[in-house]
C-alpha cells in the first residue's frame, strides 16, 4: 500500500488509525472471492456514512495515485464512491464535490476506446453528483462537450442520464446542449456515436415530456415543449432521413425509441408535414429490425402523437397502416417470449388510438377483411381480424359507439365457419359484445346461436381410428395451438352459462329467445347446456314475477314466432329428459326448466311439478353421489309416473290429442341418438320372437332303405347333394319342393343324418367296403365350418352309428379303421366350439357318445390322441356351469332340446363323459392306464366350485370301481399297486369336503381303492377286510356338516391309513396330502392336515433320513396356506416331528434363507412351546452360537482401517432362530433358569455383530441345503424378495425379547429412554450402549450380577477385540455403579482392568481407563484405596503413544474430572496449577471432543478457585478467557455446550456481576446464542468493569490470528472489532493500535473468505480510530 506524498492529491485524514484502514479495505477491495468483495464494499460503504469526507478524499486520492490500478479494482472503487455519495450528497463540501467530479469525468474520458464497466462506473457518479452539483457537473461535462469537436461517448451517454436523472436541473441547459450537440450530428461517422446521440436526444426529449406534464412542481413554469421544437426537429431530419438508414439494428432501434419521443415535441405543421414519410420509414423497420416491438412501441407514440384531439392529420396515411399494422396482429405472439407478447399488444393498441379519430374508416377495414376471400381469408387473418375487433369493443368504447350495429352485421359473415381456431375466438368476441351490448341489436340471437351450434360439435375423431365408413382416419394436428372440437364445445358451454348468469342486459336478449333454440334437431346435442341457461331465466322471471315472462304463443311477434307450442315442448323436454345422465348431466336442467317453465305451458301441471320435480332432481342428485343406486328402469318409471299424473290433472281432450300427435313426431328426429329413441319405444312398441322344433323320420327310411339296396340309395344321396343342396331345389327325393337357404340347411342336416343310417343298417358284408370309398368321402367335405346346429348334431349322430355299426360285435369281425382319428379330431372340434358359459345344446354329449363307439374300435390309440381326448372331454364337462347354466338360445338354435331340462343335458354329458373313460380305461386296466386318465381328474378334485368336484369324484367313482370290476392277472400284469399312495393322498382331503356329496363319494372311492389294494396284495375277490369295510359306516357319519364331527370321521380314516398305507408309498402319500394342505376349502384342508398329523406321529420315526426332505416340503406348504386352523396343524406337524428327530429338525430349519419368514417363525415359536423341547433346543442353539465365529474378517493393509467383517450364517441363523423363541410365553421358566448364560451370549453377540455385514446369499443355507421351490403366491412363505438382514439389528432385537420375556422392565425401560438400541448399532459408540445394560442390570436385576460377570470372565482373553470391547465396557459401568455394593466385586473388575491397560486394542485401552476413572462412584473409601493406583493411569493415558484419535487422553480428562471431584481442595492445591496448564494445549486440539471435555473440565476446576488458589487461578481465567469465547462459536456444537458451561461455573468468579449475569442468563446450554450480538454486549460489559485488561484481551485475540479453524480467527477479528468499536476515545492510548490494525490489515489477505469477511467488518467498526 502506498501512503501519500509531497505533491500528490490531498488526502482529508483524520490523523487516526482509520485512515490507514481506509486505504487497507481500498487496497483489497478488488478481492478474488465475490463475496468478500461485496463485504468490503459494504466496509467501505459504512465507514464512509461515519467518516465520508476522509473515505471519499482517500478513495479520490488512491485512484488519482494509482493510475495503472487493475479495471475491475477501479470499477469497484467508483461503484462504492457512487454509494457513498447517494448517501452523504447533502453535506459534502463543495471543494470536494469538484474534486469528485473531475475525478469520475477523468476516469470516464481517460480512454478513448470504450470500456464500459470502467466508464459506466464513472458515469454513475457523475449522475449521481448531478443530482445536487447539476451545474459544476454541466460545467465539467461543457469542457468535455465543446463545439466542432466529437465528444467522447460516454460524456453524450452522461447527459442522457442526468436528463433522467434530474429533470428539472437538466431541462434549463438543453438549449445548450442541444445547440451543440446538434452540429456534431452530421461529423459523427461512427455507429456507436450516433447511437449514443440518438439514445441522448430521446433521453431529453422524454425529460421535456416529464417537465411540461408536471409543469406545476417545475421551477420554470413558463417552459412550453414548444420552445425545443426547433431543435428536436433538426435532430430528427438527421435520425430520420440518414441514420434511419443505417445497416447497424442497435443504431436504428435507438432512432427508432428517439423518434417517437421527438414527434410529440414537433409542432403540428412539422409533423403532418413530415408524417407521411415518417410512417412509411418506420413501418418499413420491419423488415429490418429483427426485434419488433420498439418499432411498434415508437410508432403507436408517433400514432398517438398526430391523433391528439381527434386530428385527422393521419387520414392519407390510414390505409397503409391499417394494411401494414393487420398482418402483425394476425401473426399470433410467442407466448414464451416476452417481447413477443408486448410487441403483439403494442399492436392492437395502434388500432385503438388510430380508432379515436378514424373508427368508422377502422371498422370498415376490418368487416372488409372478415368478408373478403383468397388470402385474406386464411385462418390466421381472420382470427387476427377477430382479435383486432375484440380488442377495440373493450378498449375503444367511447369511439365505437355508434358503430355497434355496423359491428354485429359484419361479424355475422363468420358464423358459417368451419375452423374450430377462428371460432374460438369469434366466441371470445361474442363475450366482449354481450358486455358491450351489442347483442341487443337486431342480429343479436344469430350470435347466441353461433354460440348454440358450437355447444352441439361431436368429439374429435381420435388418431387412428376410422372416421368414415371409407377407413378414413382421424389425424391430430401438429399445431401446438390445435383447438378439438371438445375444447371448442366446453369453452361455448361455458360463454353460453356467463352471459346468462353474469351479464344482466343479455336477459332481455335470450329471453324468450333461448326457448326457441330447444326444438330443432340439430342442437340436440346442446341441450343440456340450452336446458341449464333456460332454466335460470325461465326461474328467475318466475320468482320474480317479471312482466315479460308469460308468453303469448298467438302473438307473432319478435322472438315468439318460432317457440314451441306447449304440448311440443313437453314432449321434447320428457323425451330428452329420458336419459337425465347424457349431454353432460342435462336431467337436471331439463327438470329445473319444466318447472320454472310450467305456468306457461299449461296452468294445470304447476301445482303437480312443483311438488313432483324437486324429489326427481334430489333422486338424480342422489345417484349421482352413490353411482350404485342408478337404475335406467327405475327413472324411466318414474318419468312414465310422472306423465300420466300430468296427463290426469291436464284433463283437456284436445290438448291430449296434441300433446299425443307432438310425441309421434319425436320419433324421427332421434334416428341418430339411439338412447333417446329407447325410451321412444317403451311408450310405443314391443319385440316378439318365435321357435320351430324338427324330426328324424326320413333319414330312419333311408336307412332301411339301404338295408336291401345299398349302393342304389348311396348313388342317390351323392345326387342329392350335388343337386339339391342349394337354395333352388326341385325337392329331396322327389318329394320337397322350392326352399329357402334356411332349408337348405335342414335338407344337409337330413343327407347327413342319412349316411348314418345307411351304414348301420347296410349289410356287414358290403359295409367294411363302402365305409372309406364312398360314405366318408360323401360326408367329409361336411364337417368342416359347420355353422348349423343341427347338422353339427346329425353329423354327430352319424359317425356314432358308423362306430357302432364297425364295431365287432356288429361286424362278428375284427376290422381297422384307418379314418377314426379323423373322426375322432372332428368331434374334439365340435366339443372345443361348445359354449363354456351354458350349456345349449346336447352336442357334447353326442360327440362324447360317437367318441366312446369308436375308442372301442382297433387299433388302440396311442398315448398323445388319447391324452387330447380325455383334456378336450373333461374341460368341456367339468368347466361348465352349476346345472348347464341358461340357455340364450331358442327352439329353433337347439336342434329340439329345447324341451329338455338343462340338468337332464348336464346329467347325459356327465353319464357320456364317464362311458367314454371307463371304454378308454378298459383298454389297459393297469395302474399306468389308470393314472393315465385320473391325471386328468387331479386339478378338477381342488376346484373352488361344488358342482365342478361333484362331478369329478362321481367319475372318479366309477372309473375306480370300472378298474376293480376288470382287474385280471395274467403272466405279464404289473404286480404292484404303484400309485396306490398318490390315489389315496389325493383323494384324502375330499373326505372332508363342504359338499355331502363329495364327501361320501370320496370316502367311496377311497374304499374302492384299498379294495384294489388288497387285489394287488394277493387278496381273493370276496375278500372282507374289516377295516376296509368299516368305511362304509364313515360315508354314514360324514351326512352332518359339524366339524367335530367331521373330525372323528376323519381321525378315524386315519386310522385305516396309518395301516394301510405300505411303506414304500408312505412318501408319495405324504407328498399328495401335504397338496391338500393348500386345498381351497378349509374342512377339505383341516381333513388333509388330521391325516398328515396322525401319519407322522405314528410313523414318524422310520423318516430319519427324510427329516429334511419332510422339513423343507411343510415350510413350503406353510407359505401357501390360507386357512388358519390348518396352518396350526401343519405346524404341530413340524412339532411332531421333532419330538422324533429334535437336532435334525432345528438343523434343517437353521439352514433355510435368512430372514426367517414367517412361517419358519411359527415353526420356531412351537417348537419352544412344547416343554420337552424348550431346554433342549435353547442349549443346542447356545452351542452353535459358542462353537462358532461369529464373523469371517478379511485383512487391510492399512492399520487404521477397519477390516471389513462379515457375519457367518449358522451362528446368525442360531441368534434370529433365539429370537423367535424368546417371543413365546411359555419359555419364560427356561430362560429365567438360565438368565446369566443368555444375558451374557447374546449380549456379546450384539457387541461381536456391530459394524458386520450380513453374510453372502450363498453361505445362508449349508451346502447339503436344497433350493426352496418357488412360491406358487404372492405372499408364498419362501419370499422371493427378502429384506437383508442386519446381524446387529437382529442379534439386539434377540436382545430385546431376551429382556421382555426374563420380564426385565427395568433394563428395557433405561434402553428406551436412554435410545439405548441406536447406540448399540453405531460402530463407534455401542460400547455406550453397553454400559447402559451393565447400568440396567445392576439397578433392577442385582441377583444376576455375579453370574453374568462369572460368564463375561472367559470373553476377557478372546481372541476377537469386539468381544474384549463388549466385556471391558460392561465391567467399567459396573463399577460406575458402585459393583452392586460387593467389594470383592470392585477388587476383581479393577484387577481385570488393570490386566487390560497394555490390550493391543486402543478402544480396549480407553474403556480401561474410563472404569478405572469410575472408581469415584464407588464412595471415598474405594477412591482414597485406588486413588494412587488410578491417578497413575489417567496420567499414563493422556500420554498414550498410540491414540492417533486422542480417545484415551478424552477418557483420562473425563476421569480425572470424577477423580478431582471426590477430592478435597487440600489435595488439589499443589498440582490445580499444572493440570491447568496440561489441559490448556487440549483448548486447540484438532479433536472437537477433547476441545469440548478440555473445556468442561477447566470449569470443573472452579470449585477450587475459591479458596487459597482463587489469585493463581483467576490468573489462569483471565488467560484463557479468550479462548473460551472465541471457541463459544467453534464449528462443534459439543465444543460450543463445554464453553458455555466452563463460563457459567467460571462467572462468579471472574469478578463482575454484570458479565456474570450476562453467562448466566444467555450460555444456556441449548439455547441459541446470538454470538455477534452477545459478543457485542460482552464487550461493552469488559470495557466497563475491565478496562484495564482491553489490550491484554485484544492482544489475545490478535495471538488467534494463527489459529487453524477460520472460524477461530473469524471470532477473534469480530471481537476485537466490537472491543475496539465500543471503547471510549480517551481509553483509545491504551490500546497497541498499530500493531493490531496492522494485524487486522494482514487477515485481508488470509486464504480464507470467511476470515477475510470479518476482518472487513471488524475495520468498518474502527471509524473512531
Amino acid at each position: 500500500m502506498i501512503m501519500p506524498v509531497a505533491g500528490e492529491p490531498e488526502v482529508r485524514t483524520t490523523g487516526g488509525q482509520v485512515d490507514v484502514i481506509t486505504m487497507a479495505l481500498i487496497d483489497a477491495a478488488y478481492d478474488k472471492n465475490e463475496n468478500v468483495r461485496d463485504l468490503i464494499g459494504t466496509s467501505l460503504y459504512d465507514l464512509g456514512r461515519k467518516q465520508p469526507v476522509m473515505v471519499l478524499s482517500s478513495l479520490h486520492s488512491y485512484l488519482i495515485r494509482h493510475a495503472k490500478l487493475a479495471q475491475g479494482h477501479r470499477v469497484v472503487l467508483l461503484s462504492t464512491i457512487e454509494r457513498i455519495v447517494k448517501d452523504t450528497i447533502d453535506d459534502m463540501p463543495q471543494a470536494l464535490a469538484r474534486e469528485l467530479i473531475d475525478l469520475s469525468l477523468d476516469e470516464m474520458t481517460r480512454s478513448k476506446e470504450i470500456v464500459p464497466d470502467w466508464q459506466t462506473a464513472a458515469s454513475n457518479v457523475v449522475v449521481a453528483m448531478g443530482t445536487r452539483f447539476c451545474n459544476e457537473v454541466m460545467e465539467g461535462l461543457h469542457q468535455k462537450f465543446q463545439p466542432g469537436v466529437m465528444p467522447h461517448f460516454f460524456v453524450v451517454q452522461t447527459l442522457g442520464s442526468l436528463a433522467s436523472a434530474n429533470v428539472y436541473g437538466m431541462v434549463p441547459f438543453l438549449t445548450a446542449v442541444l445547440g451543440t450537440m446538434l452540429p456534431m450530428l452530421g461529423m459523427a461517422k461512427h455507429d456507436n456515436m450516433k447511437w449514443v446521440f440518438a439514445h441522448a436526444i430521446g433521453k431529453f426529449s422524454e425529460a421535456i415530456l416529464d417537465y411540461v406534464a408536471n409543469i406545476d412542481k417545475a421551477p420554470d413554469p413558463t417552459v412550453k415543449k414548444e420552445m425545443f421544437s426547433g431543435e428536436i426537429y433538426s435532430a430528427y431530419e438527421t435520425f430520420f432521413k440518414v441514420w434511419l438508414q443505417s445497416k447497424e439494428p442497435k443504431l436504428r432501434l435507438a432512432v427508432v425509441e428517439a423518434v417517437g419521443h421527438m414527434s410529440h415535441i414537433l409542432s403540428r405543421d412539422k409533423l403532418e408535414e413530415q408524417l407521411t414519410m415518417l410512417v412509411q420509414g418506420i413501418l418499413g423497420l420491419y423488415k429490418k429490425q429483427p426485434e419488433p416491438f420498439y418499432v411498434t412501441q415508437s410508432l403507436c407514440m408517433i400514432l398517438d402523437a398526430a391523433t391528439v384531439e381527434e386530428s385527422t392529420i393521419l387520414e392519407p396515411q390510414l390505409d397503409m397502416l391499417l394494411n401494414s399494422l393487420h398482418p402483425g396482429v394476425c401473426a399470433q405472439p410467442d407466448f414464451n417470449n416476452a417481447m413477443s407478447v408486448k410487441n403483439h399488444n403494442e399492436l392492437l393498441r395502434c388500432f385503438t388510438v388510430i380508432a379515436r379519430s378514424f373508427s368508422d374508416r377502422t371498422i370498415g377495414f376490418l368487416m372488409q377483411k372478415l368478408e373478403s376471400g383468397g388470402l385474406v381469408n386464411s385462418e390466421k387473418n381472420r382470427i387476427g381480424t377477430l382479435e383486432i375487433i375484440k380488442h377495440l369493443i373493450n378498449s375503444a368504447g367511447p369511439y365505437m359507439e355508434d358503430k355497434k350495429p355496423l359491428v354485429v352485421s359484419g361479424l355475422q359473415a363468420i358464423l358459417t365457419e368451419n375452423n374450430n381456431k377462428v371460432k374460438r375466438m369469434s366466441s371470445q368476441v361474442i363475450i366482449a359484445m354481450a358486455h358491450h351490448e351489442y347483442l341487443e341489436l337486431e342480429g343479436g340471437t344469430l350470435m347466441v346461436e353461433f354460440i348454440v351450434r358450437q355447444c352441439t360439435l361431436p368429439n374429435s375423431p381420435p388418431a387412428h381410428t376410422p372416421t368414415s365408413p371409407t377407413g378414413d382416419y382421424g389425424k391430430r394436428s401438429p399445431d401446438p395451438d390445435f383447438v378439438t372440437n371438445e375444447m371448442l364445445r366446453s369453452m361455448c358451454e361455458n360463454v353460453l352459462q356467463l352471459v346468462t348468469t353474469t351479464i344482466e342486459c343479455m336477459e332481455r336478449v335470450l329471453w324468450p329467445y333461448i326457448l326457441e333454440l330447444l326444438g330443432p334437431p340439430q342442437y340436440t346435442p346442446a341441450f343440456g347446456s340450452i336446458a341449464r341457461c333456460a332454466a335460470h331465466l325461465a326461474n328467475k322471471k318466475r320468482e320474480a314475477n317479471d312482466e315479460d315472462y308469460m308468453l303469448d304463443y298467438e302473438v307473432s311477434g319478435h322472438n315468439k314466432v318460432n317457440i314451441p307450442k306447449p304440448p311440443a315442448m313437453i314432449s321434447r323436454l320428457v323425451v330428452m329428459a329420458g336419459q337425465p345422465h347424457a349431454g353432460g348431466g342435462r336431467g337436471q336442467h331439463i327438470l329445473l326448466l319444466m318447472k320454472g317453465l310450467s305456468p306457461n305451458l299449461n296452468p294445470d301441471l304447476v301445482d303437480l311439478w312443483d311438488a313432483v320435480i324437486p324429489k326427481l332432481i334430489q333422486f338424480l342428485e342422489d345417484c349421482d353421489e352413490d353411482e350404485e343406486k342408478w337404475s335406467q328402469k327405475t327413472w324411466e318409471d318414474l318419468m312414465l309416473k310422472m306423465l300420466s299424473k300430468s296427463m290426469e290433472v291436464v284433463n283437456d281432450d284436445d290438448w291430449m290429442v296434441e300433446f299425443g300427435t307432438e310425441m309421434g313426431k319425436q320419433i324421427p328426429l332421434y334416428n341418430n341418438h339411439p338412447e333417446e329413441k329407447q325410451h321412444l319405444d317403451l311408450l310405443f312398441s314391443t319385440v316378439k320372437h318365435t321357435n320351430q322344433v324338427r324330426g328324424e323320420g326320413c333319414a330312419i327310411g333311408v336307412g332301411y332303405c339301404a338295408s336291401s339296396h345299398l349302393d342304389t340309395v348311396i348313388a342317390k344321396l351323392e345326387d342329392v347333394a350335388k343337386k339339391d343342396m342349394v337354395r333352388k331345389s326341385t325337392g329331396f327325393m322327389g318329394l320337397l319342393k322350392d326352399k329357402s337357404e334356411v332349408d337348405v340347411e335342414r335338407v344337409k342336416s337330413t343327407v347327413m343324418l342319412c349316411h348314418g343310417y345307411l351304414t348301420f343298417y347296410a349289410p356287414i358284408t358290403l359295409v367294411t367296403s363302402r365305409i372309406e370309398s364312398s360314405i366318408l368321402r360323401s360326408m367329409n367335405p361336411h364337417f368342416s365350418n359347420v355353422k348349423d346346429p343341427s347338422v353339427k348334431q346329425n353329423l354327430i349322430r352319424a359317425v356314432e352309428l358308423i362306430g357302432k355299426a364297425l364295431h365287432p360285435s356288429h361286424l362278428n369281425a375284427v376290422f381297422e379303421f384307418s379314418r377314426r382319428g379323423e373322426l375322432i379330431t372332428h368331434m374334439q372340434e365340435y366339443i372345443k366350439v361348445e359354449s363354456m358359459s351354458a350349456l345349449h345344446s346336447e352336442t357334447r354329449a353326442l360327440a362324447m357318445n360317437a367318441c366312446s363307439t369308436l375308442v372301442q374300435l382297433d387299433p388302440k390309440m396311442n398315448e398323445a390322441d388319447t391324452f387330447d381326448l380325455i383334456k378336450v372331454t373333461t374341460d368341456s364337462v367339468y368347466g361348465l356351469p352349476s346345472h348347464g347354466g341358461v340357455g340364450g338360445k331358442g327352439k329353433e338354435d337347439s336342434g329340439g332340446e329345447g324341451d329338455k331340462g338343462l340338468q337332464v343335458m348336464m346329467q347325459e354329458a356327465l353319464d357320456s363323459l364317464n362311458s367314454l373313460l371307463k371304454e378308454i380305461l378298459k383298454k389297459s386296466v393297469t395302474p399306468d392306464g389308470l393314472q393315465e386318465i385320473f391325471k386328468h381328474l387331479e386339478p378338477w378334485m381342488v376346484s373352488a366350485q361344488d358342482h365342478e368336484r361333484e362331478r369329478v369324484m362321481h367319475t372318479a367313482l366309477e372309473i375306480f370301481n370300472c378298474y376293480l370290476e376288470h382287474l385280471e392277472f395274467g403272466p405279464l400284469s404289473p404286480t404292484v399297486f404303484s400309485n396306490h399312495g398318490t390315489l389315496l393322498g389325493r383323494l384324502t382331503p375330499r373326505c372332508t369336503d363342504p359338499s355331502l356329496t363329495v364327501r361320501q363319494m370320496a370316502i367311496d372311492c377311497v374304499q374302492v381303492v384299498l379294495k384294489i389294494g388288497l387285489r394287488y396284495e394277493g387278496q381273493p375277490v370276496d375278500y372282507k377286510d374289516q377295516m376296509v369295510e368299516a368305511l362304509t359306516t364313515l360315508k354314514e357319519r360324514v351326512v352332518k356338516d359339524d366339524p367335530q364331527v367331521l373330525f372323528s370321521v376323519v381321525s378315524d380314516l386315519a386310522k385305516v391309513l396309518v395301516k394301510k398305507v405300505l411303506t414304500d408309498q408312505l412318501l408319495p402319500f405324504l407328498d399328495l396330502v401335504l397338496q391338500g394342505l393348500i386345498d381351497v376349502h378349509p374342512h377339505a384342508s383341516s381333513g388333509a392336515c388330521v391325516v398328515l398329523n396322525s401319519m407322522v406321529k405314528t410313523r414318524g420315526s422310520s423318516l430319519h433320513q427324510q427329516v429334511r426332505d419332510v422339513i423343507d416340503a411343510l415350510h413350503v406348504k406353510l407359505g401357501e396356506i390360507t386357512v388358519e386352523q390348518t396352518k396350526k396343524g401343519t405346524l404341530r406337524t413340524v412339532r411332531t416331528m421333532a419330538t422324533h428327530h429334535l437336532v435334525g429338525v432345528a438343523n434343517a430349519l437353521l439352514n433355510k434363507p435368512l430372514p426367517f419368514d414367517e412361517n419358519l417363525v411359527e415353526c420356531w415359536k412351537i417348537l419352544a412351546a412344547e416343554p420337552q423341547l424348550t431346554a433342549n433346543l435353547i442349549d443346542h442353539l447356545l452351542e452353535i452360537m459358542a462353537r462358532h465365529v461369529p464373523y469371517e474378517e478379511k485383512a487391510v493393509k492399512d492399520r487404521k482401517q477397519r477390516p471389513p467383517r462379515t457375519a457367518t450364517a449358522l451362528p446368525m441363523a442360531a441368534s434370529c432362530a433365539l429370537a423367535e423363541i424368546l417371543q413365546v410365553p411359555e419359555t419364560e421358566e427356561v430362560v429365567i433358569s438360565n438368565y446369566h448364560r443368555l444375558f451374557s451370549a447374546i449380549m456379546v453377540r450384539v457387541g461381536a455383530t456391530t459394524g458386520v455385514k450380513p453374510p453372502p446369499k450363498e453361505s445362508q443355507a449349508s451346502s447339503e441345503q436344497k433350493p426352496a421351490p418357488k412360491p406358487k403366491k404372492k405372499d408364498a412363505g419362501a419370499v422371493s424378495q427378502k429384506k437383508e438382514l442386519d446381524p446387529c439389528g437382529q442379534a439386539i432385537e434377540t436382545l430385546r425379547g431376551f429382556l421382555t420375556r426374563s420380564k426385565s422392565e427395568g433394563i428395557l425401560e433405561l434402553m428406551d429412554e436412554e435410545e439405548g438400541w441406536e447406540l448399540l448399532k453405531d460402530v463407534d459408540k455401542f460400547q455406550d450402549g453397553i454400559m447402559l445394560l451393565a447400568r440396567g442390570l445392576a439397578t433392577t436385576n442385582v441377583q444376576h450380577v455375579a453370574q453374568v460377570v462369572a460368564c463375561l470372565n472367559s470373553f476377557l482373553s478372546s481372541l476377537l477385540e469386539p468381544q474384549r470391547v463388549v466385556v471391558v465396557a460392561f465391567f467399567a459401568e459396573l463399577i460406575n455403579q458402585k459393583c452392586v455394593n460387593d467389594l470383592m466385586l470392585v477388587e476383581l473388575l479393577v484387577n481385570s482392568m488393570l490386566g487390560r491397560l497394555v490390550d493391543e486394542s486402543h478402544i480396549v485401552r480407553m474403556l480401561c481407563i474410563r472404569g478405572l476413572g469410575n472408581i469415584a462412584s464407588v464412595g471415598d473409601g474405594q477412591v482414597h484405596k485406588y486413588s494412587t493406583t488410578v491417578l497413575s493411569a489417567m496420567m499414563a493415558g493422556m500420554d498414550d503413544k498410540e491414540d492417533p484419535e486422542d480417545d484415551i487422553t478424552l477418557e483420562a480428562m473425563a476421569g480425572l474430572s470424577k477423580i478431582l471431584a471426590e477430592i478435597d481442595e487440600g489435595n488439589v492445591r499443589a498440582i490445580l496449577i499444572n493440570i491447568t496448564l496440561r489441559i490448556r494445549p487440549c483448548f486447540e486440539k484438532e479433536k472437537s471432543s477433547v476441545r469440548a471435555e478440555a473445556f468442561k473440565l477447566f470449569g470443573n476446576l472452579s470449585r477450587f478457585g475459591d479458596g487459597p488458589s482463587k489469585a493463581p487461578f483467576l490468573e489462569q481465567i483471565h488467560t484463557n478467557f479468550i479462548s473460551l469465547l472465541l471457541h463459544l462459536n467453534d464449528e462443534d456444537d459439543e465444543v460450543k455446550k463445554g464453553c458455555k458451561s466452563a463460563l457459567r461455573q467460571l462467572g462468579p468468579l471472574i469478578g463482575s456481576d454484570v458479565i456474570n449475569d450476562m453467562f448466566q442468563k444467555h450460555l444456556l446450554e441449548e439455547a441459541n446464542l446470538h454470538y455477534g450480538e452477545f459478543m457485542n454486549n460482552l464487550a461493552k460489559a469488559l470495557i466497563t468493569d475491565f478496562s484495564d485488561k482491553i489490550n491484554f484481551y485484544v492482544m489475545g485475540c490478535v495471538s488467534f490470528f494463527k489459529s487453524t479453524w477460520e472460524t477461530v480467527k473469524g471470532n477473534a477479528a469480530m471481537f476485537i472489532g466490537f472491543l475496539l468499536g465500543n471503547l471510549p476515545q480517551d481509553k483509545h492510548m491504551a490500546i497497541s493500535k498499530e500493531h493490531v490494525c496492522g494485524a487486522l490489515m494482514q487477515l485481508l489477505k488470509d486464504p480464507s473468505p470467511h476470515v477475510r469477511i470479518r476482518a472487513a467488518e471488524a475495520m468498518s467498526l474502527l471509524h473512531e480510530y
